[in-house]
């Protein structure tokens, strides 16, 4: 068989594979399981209506032929970006996966179809919930590469923590 028939053939396993197990395996997300994850963050690292953590992974590549330096990361070698949600326990709970290795995770997450949902509220999360009379959303962490939204946080930058306890004060 020549390169382009494996090719396809391999291409159309891995999308019958996700067709088929990814429903029972990685359902999509809704508030019941939002729930369940924000329960799992409350008890085991005491952060309540927080649902999931959000990180990017450079898995490395073969360079693709003729795609100049789309694929070439800062770290020096070619990948694809694998930008995922995780439970408490460091399960998926969605994924996003594709996006050219020379793109940073801030980017990644800009262009991501999880960005577009949690932005216009079409991912599944619980409605905000009143704590005093103030509304409380649901919340994603993540590390510094990612925006402050009402619905994203992260901690202190690094520079920030480099400040004495007065200063911060």
């Amino acid at each position: 068989m020549g390169r382009s028939t494996i090719g396809g053939i391999v291409e159309e396993v891995c999308e019958a594979l996700w067709r088929n197990l990814q429903p029972k395996i990685m359902p999509e997300p809704n508030k019941e399981i939002w729930r369940a994850s924000e329960k799992f963050f409350e008890e085991k690292w005491n952060f309540p209506h927080c649902v999931a953590t959000i990180d990017g992974k450079y898995f490395r590549i073969k360079a693709p032929p003729h795609r100049g330096s789309e694929f070439f990361n800062y770290k020096k070698y070619h990948s694809v970006v694998l930008l995922a949600l995780v439970d408490a326990n460091k399960r998926f709970l969605t994924v996003d996966v594709g996006q050219y290795g020379r793109v940073s995770d801030g980017h990644v997450f800009a262009n991501s179809n999880i960005a577009m949902r949690l932005a216009k509220q079409n991912i599944g999360l619980p409605p905000d919930e009143n704590f005093g009379g103030v509304p409380l959303p649901y919340i994603v962490i993540g590390d510094e590469v990612f925006p402050l939204k009402k619905y994203l946080s992260r901690p202190y930058p690094r520079s920030a923590r480099r400040l004495s306890e007065a200063e911060k004060f």
